[in-house]
């Protein structure tokens, strides 16, 4: 794929606009993951594993990791596992434990897991699930301190990915829910002569 391509999907987060669209406003100590198109991306060549399944199970996360194991072994990118497996366990806890399906209150959230590879440039976690309300971050203290204790432990997760991924954000599904993204990029891990299995 090209480079320009390749540095579209790596490319840094931007900035939280402070009143993010689709955030509560009752929810004052909570600001959106910043909303990002990238469909067009996507298209470019590159590996992709995928998993879905339904339930709010322990045992679910601890598949999504194995997926997330398994896919990186064959990519020969094992390099990026503690990580990206870190990546995935967060955001799938996270879907399963907020998502919410509109107009189904007592539904059990179907929730997928894609794992994209681009060679030579990073590999993109994608979490979707029912939801189509912004995942929310905790909202920094003031100038920019870290936020208080007590409003970490909703948000924390996202907090984790955001530390570990170059890029995260999400985007709202075409047919309703949404996905949250997160991007690692290759060149962080390789040696220079390694490209993974491209």
């Amino acid at each position: 794929m090209g480079d320009a391509a390749g540095a579209r999907i790596c490319a840094p987060t931007p900035s939280n606009p402070s009143g993010s669209p689709g955030a509560s406003s009752s929810d004052r100590s909570r600001v959106a993951l910043p909303e990002r198109g990238w469909r067009a991306v996507s298209q470019q060549p590159h590996w992709y594993r995928s998993w879905v399944w339904r339930g709010g199970r322990r045992s679910d996360v601890v598949t999504a990791r194995g997926v997330a194991v398994e896919a990186l072994a064959d990519w020969r990118l094992e390099a990026m596992a503690d990580d990206v497996e870190l990546c995935v366990s967060e955001l799938v806890t996270n879907a399963l434990v907020h998502a919410r399906c509109p107009g189904v209150p007592s539904a059990v959230p179907v929730v997928s897991l894609g794992l994209r590879y681009f060679p030579a440039s990073c590999v993109l976690v994608e979490v979707s699930d029912c939801d189509p309300c912004p995942p929310l971050l905790p909202a920094p203290g003031p100038e920019g301190e870290p936020p208080d204790t007590l409003e970490l432990l909703g948000g924390r997760g996202l907090l984790i990915v955001r530390d570990l991924a170059d890029s995260t954000w999400w985007q709202r599904e075409l047919g309703g829910g949404k996905s949250v993204c997160a991007s690692l990029a290759t060149s962080r891990y390789l040696d220079s002569g390694e490209s993974g299995d491209d």
